[in-house]
């Protein structure tokens, strides 16, 4: 499809619609950081004709700045294409969603994750595949769950990210449910600090699941934003 302009839809820009399909939302910063091309001023240009375009529009929040969704042309773009797209992410979860995804989409970009879906597509589908059941919570899926390429062969990752800190009460709740699961072969917990971490291994003591223990590995939330594929490969290594 081209835009009314005449111009070709860039592969560029196609990329950009499949991460908010996704996700639901973009930030100016992650236009910037893995989609835009040139300086500085020349992806605020670009962005900028995508919006006058009809590609994205701002997010429907009036208290959110430099965040979007998709506009009416980019719907079309969807049709074409065939994809499905998720719902815009809530004022209070753009920054955690999209933390999550900016690594997941750099490490398929390298090749390391082969599919990913998010908690949202997830939800989208109905589909019964990695939902967990936290008794006395409710059901619910991993933040993203993607397939990592390990030699011959695919690992299925469940990945969760703790910006803030839950009760000890929620984290076992939460490691219980995955004790429960065979559907992942690993378990990536991104955490905001170490204290969190240290609330997460005393949930995993005090359920005690040695299998489930020896799946779990974690990143420090500043490690995954730099570089999420060193920080991957340094925390294989680690796996509590």
């Amino acid at each position: 499809m081209r835009f009314p302009t005449g111009h070709k839809v860039s592969e560029e820009v196609y990329q950009a619609i499949r991460f908010v399909t996704k996700v639901g939302v973009m930030s100016r910063s992650t236009w910037y950081e893995l989609f835009g091309s040139g300086s500085l001023r020349w992806k605020q240009k670009q962005l900028q004709r995508l919006i006058e375009l009809g590609i994205f529009k701002s997010h429907p929040c009036l208290h959110v700045d430099d965040v979007m969704t998709i506009g009416d042309f980019g719907k079309k773009l969807i049709e074409e294409k065939k994809w499905s797209s998720v719902p815009s992410v809530s004022a209070q979860f753009i920054e955690h969603d999209e933390i999550v995804a900016r690594g997941v989409w750099k490490l398929e970009q390298q090749g390391i994750c082969r599919r990913w879906l998010t908690d949202k597509e997830m939800k989208r589908s109905g589909s019964k595949n990695f939902q967990l059941n936290t008794k006395d919570i409710g059901s619910k899926f991993p933040d993203i769950v993607f397939q990592l390429n390990r030699l011959e062969q695919l690992d299925v990752v469940a990945v969760e990210y703790e910006k803030t800190a839950k009760s000890n009460w929620r984290y076992n709740k939460a490691i219980k449910s995955y004790s429960e699961s065979l559907e992942f072969d690993r378990v990536l917990y991104i955490v905001e600090s170490k204290a969190i971490e240290q609330s997460v291994k005393r949930a995993m003591r005090f359920i005690g699941d040695s299998n489930l223990n020896r799946k779990i590995f974690f990143i420090q939330s500043e490690d995954w934003k730099q570089n999420p594929i060193t920080a991957l490969g340094g925390s294989m290594q680690k796996v509590a």
